[in-house]
């Protein structure tokens, strides 16, 4: 994959920002509910890291398009089978929320349509070259996303 998903991500938030500060217009939270989405923000983030790190425990590429020598099936990957990319998404939507402005809920949401129709289904098919019946039973198991 040429675009890798922590630039796209990064690409997005800043994406979020200037549409705030150029249509100011389209906030729709104000005040201190605003800060419930630095709770979601930190949330998102905690999974995204402690998924890093389950890839580092099990010394397995994180970046896609490089070829993953073990299948990560504990912690959050019991629930989702994608949870970095869930916890970017919920972090983008925390920063949305944080920011207040209608159009910033765009990031998250270009993020998941990005995720979920490019880089999850060239993943997928690598994991099942790779592991085979092994990893199809898990994706019987365990949903994409939540």
């Amino acid at each position: 994959m040429l675009i890798k998903p922590p630039h796209i991500a990064f690409t997005l938030l800043i994406l979020s920002w200037l549409l705030d500060y150029s249509f100011p217009q389209f906030r729709f939270i104000q005040g201190n509910l605003r800060y419930i989405g630095i709770l979601i923000f930190v949330a998102g983030l905690s999974m995204t890291f402690y998924s890093f790190y389950l890839f580092k425990k099990n010394k397995t590429p994180i970046l896609p398009g490089q070829k993953p020598t073990f299948m990560v099936i504990e912690g959050m990957y019991k629930f989702t089978r994608n949870p970095m990319y869930l916890g970017v998404a919920t972090a983008l939507l925390g920063v949305s929320v944080y920011i207040g402005n209608f159009l910033a809920l765009f990031s998250p949401l270009i993020f998941f349509l990005v995720m979920n129709f490019i880089y999850i289904p060239f993943e997928e098919r690598l994991m099942t070259k790779l592991f085979g019946s092994k990893y199809l039973e898990y994706k019987k198991k365990v949903r994409r996303w939540i």
